[in-house]
């Protein structure tokens, strides 16, 4: 079982994340915007570290009412885990610019 208690603010909302019971879901992971939930399956950290964006990325979309497909949704999460990993000091200064306005 893998430990993924923690919750993020979107839209001025709390979404909580954890780990799916066995058998609760058969996909990888699972965005509830209901629930304001994303429900991850085991996987490696590697997978798990997609999945998860994978899943923000669909509440984000879903919240926005953009429709995107599987293949858009997938490739953007790509997209934001190497921007992430590759220009984490970016993230310092959107951060720094909001709490300064």
């Amino acid at each position: 079982m893998i430990y993924l208690p923690f919750q993020f603010q979107l839209f001025n909302q709390t979404w909580h994340v954890r780990a799916a019971r066995q058998h609760e879901i058969t996909d990888l992971g699972l965005c509830n915007p209901d629930e304001l939930e994303i429900i991850i399956n085991n996987q490696n950290p590697e997978s798990m570290t997609h999945t998860l964006t994978h899943e923000i990325v669909h509440a984000i979309e879903q919240k926005l009412q953009l429709e995107l497909t599987e293949r858009q949704v997938d490739l953007l999460s790509l997209g934001l885990i190497d921007l992430i990993r590759s220009n984490i000091l970016i993230f310092d200064y959107i951060n720094k610019e909001e709490n300064e306005q």
